[in-house]
């Protein structure tokens, strides 16, 4: 038998979520260290605040220093949303674009400290960052399940199957 995807549209435009416990005590666990994380100045941060001008060091430090507490704000802000309705059984679409974002920062940040790039990742990981690398193979596989469901939903909504 088929195993039902953890996130399903409904009819009413909403979402079902079927979390299993241990995938949702490790988004509660990730959702403390982006958090604790985001206090900081962490190298692992990167990628979630690209320069936008390039080598340009003086624009690049005047567009962090008015844009970045705003950043971490709404990142903040999108961590607590992931939180509050991780337990549910039921999301909205604006709630579960919020899962998405925030579960693709997770994985950024992750893919930093395991030293993913966009055209080489090294298959042997080290064996202190095995665990590290099942959850970033866990929120991949996550952010594949919101997106089918996301694409999936404006079918369930028009009464089309889901």
């Amino acid at each position: 038998m088929a195993r039902r995807s953890m996130i399903r549209p409904r009819r009413d435009g909403t979402y079902a979520l079927d979390l299993p416990d241990p995938a949702v005590a490790t988004l509660e666990h990730m959702c403390d260290e982006l958090e604790a994380l985001l206090s900081t100045d962490s190298p692992l941060l990167a990628r979630l605040f690209p320069p936008p001008y390039g080598d340009d060091t003086e624009r690049n430090e005047g567009y962090a220093a008015l844009a970045t507490p705003e950043l971490i704000e709404h990142r903040m802000e999108a961590i607590s949303t992931l939180r509050s309705t991780l337990r549910s059984s039921r999301v909205t679409e604006e709630e579960l674009l919020v899962w998405m974002r925030t579960l693709n920062d997770m994985r950024l940040v992750l893919g930093t400290l395991l030293g993913v790039e966009d055209d080489f990742f090294d298959p042997e990981v080290p064996e202190d960052l095995q665990q590290s690398f099942a959850v970033y193979e866990f929120i991949g596989a996550l952010i594949e399940a919101v997106v089918a469901a996301l694409t999936r939903g404006g079918a369930a909504e028009s009464g089309q199957p889901d």
